[in-house]
């Protein structure tokens, strides 16, 4: 073979090797110990960016080494406020266009065009929110008044306004041509949420070990709550006709692929002391900066 035809080939493999999509060696798994949502949270992100593998993989370490302080009932009640706090908390400009029928249309859009597990839980738990606001009759007899010359200053009419500010905000990200605007403001919260995991673990670790906590695990393989696996790369599914069936869902009767068990929202408000666990009560808050709760 002469040296002109090795370098068409060097060239030929460099440019494929270009146009083949990254994808991390290895993937960080959860398990069954810990909230769904957060397992959900730690696929979808490194589902939609490989690199975040080399994130999470500390993240999780120093979770799965708190946690086992814990209680399996801390556990899932730290892990699952927080994820609902950090996706919830912004310091945007309140939008203060009412929840109504096109709010509920626009998220029900949203949730047929995701693929990705943890959003479509996140744009469901806002939908059931939405749907709860547009059904009380109070969050109306909220609206009458908001409409006309009178004061609104009743405590639970401001509860309602923040409720809706809150899902308003998500609205607002989200495009009948494309979820982009919302991944690109979703991603980096849910990776705050993690580390707000973390932050709030250590403290209700240190408060609940007896003994000083240790520094760190000494690798991956110590990894209790958590697992690490080989990676594949993700096939990229064609798109579908509108009113076309996917191969996948054509195939489910035959093949007995039933979708992910989402998580359902949680029908308490997890914002009132008493639905707190005693457990938990007079405990250090799960964050240094949970004063804007105060708001609801």
């Amino acid at each position: 073979m002469n040296n002109r035809r090795k370098l068409y080939l060097i060239l030929t493999m460099l440019a494929m090797n270009c146009m083949m999509p990254a994808y991390a060696e290895k993937v960080v798994t959860g398990s069954k110990e810990l909230p769904l949502e957060i397992n959900l949270l730690v696929d979808s992100l490194q589902a939609t960016n490989p690199e975040n593998y080399k994130v999470i993989l500390p993240l999780a370490m120093n979770i799965d080494l708190y946690a086992r302080s814990m209680s399996k009932e801390d556990i899932f009640l730290i892990g699952k406020i927080e994820v609902y706090k950090t996706l919830l908390k912004n310091y945007a400009a309140p939008i203060k266009t009412p929840i109504d029928g096109a709010t509920v249309a626009t998220l029900r859009m949203a949730i047929k065009k995701t693929n990705d597990n943890f959003v479509k839980w996140f744009l469901q738990a806002l939908l059931k929110d939405s749907l709860d606001l547009t059904g009380s009759p109070i969050y109306k007899e909220f609206l009458l008044q908001k409409n006309s010359t009178v004061k609104v200053e009743k405590v639970e009419y401001r509860k309602l306004e923040k409720k809706a500010e809150l899902i308003q905000f998500w609205v607002s990200k989200i495009n009948s041509e494309s979820l982009d605007p919302l991944m690109n403001e979703l991603n980096p919260k849910m990776l705050d949420a993690l580390r707000n995991i973390q932050n709030s673990f250590y403290l209700m670790a240190k408060e609940a070990s007896m003994s000083p906590l240790a520094s760190s695990l000494k690798g991956e393989n110590e990894l209790k709550f958590f697992a690490t696996k080989e990676s594949t790369p993700v096939k990229v599914k064609a798109p579908v006709a509108a009113g076309q069936k996917s191969v996948e869902e054509i195939l489910a009767p035959i093949t007995e692929i039933s979708p992910v068990d989402l998580p359902k929202p949680t029908e308490e408000n997890w914002l009132e002391d008493e639905n707190t666990p005693p457990s938990l009560q007079n405990l250090p808050k799960p964050s240094n900066d949970a004063e804007w709760l105060q708001d609801f």
